[in-house]
């Protein structure tokens, strides 16, 4: 099995379930922004990666949940 085995409802579903936490994610970041934490700080970054990682894979998975054709090859009819 693989990313094109996922129905667009299955796809829809995942990014779903994720989209709260990438939005965690992205104001957990603002507050260390605003909180002073410095580029360079560790937690800082890892935070960064993880939400940076994660909006990938909710792009993808929009992509993936998309009916009209994108992030999808067409089906052979078998």
């Amino acid at each position: 099995m693989d990313a094109n085995d996922l129905t667009t409802e299955q796809a829809a579903k995942i990014r779903a379930a994720l989209v709260p936490t990438l939005s965690y994610l992205g104001r957990l970041r603002e507050r260390m922004d605003k909180t002073g934490f410095t580029p360079d700080d560790k937690l800082r970054g890892l935070t960064s990666q993880a939400y940076n990682a994660l909006h990938h894979l909710c792009v993808e998975l929009h992509y993936l949940s998309c009916s009209g054709g994108v992030g999808r090859q067409a089906k052979a009819d078998k």
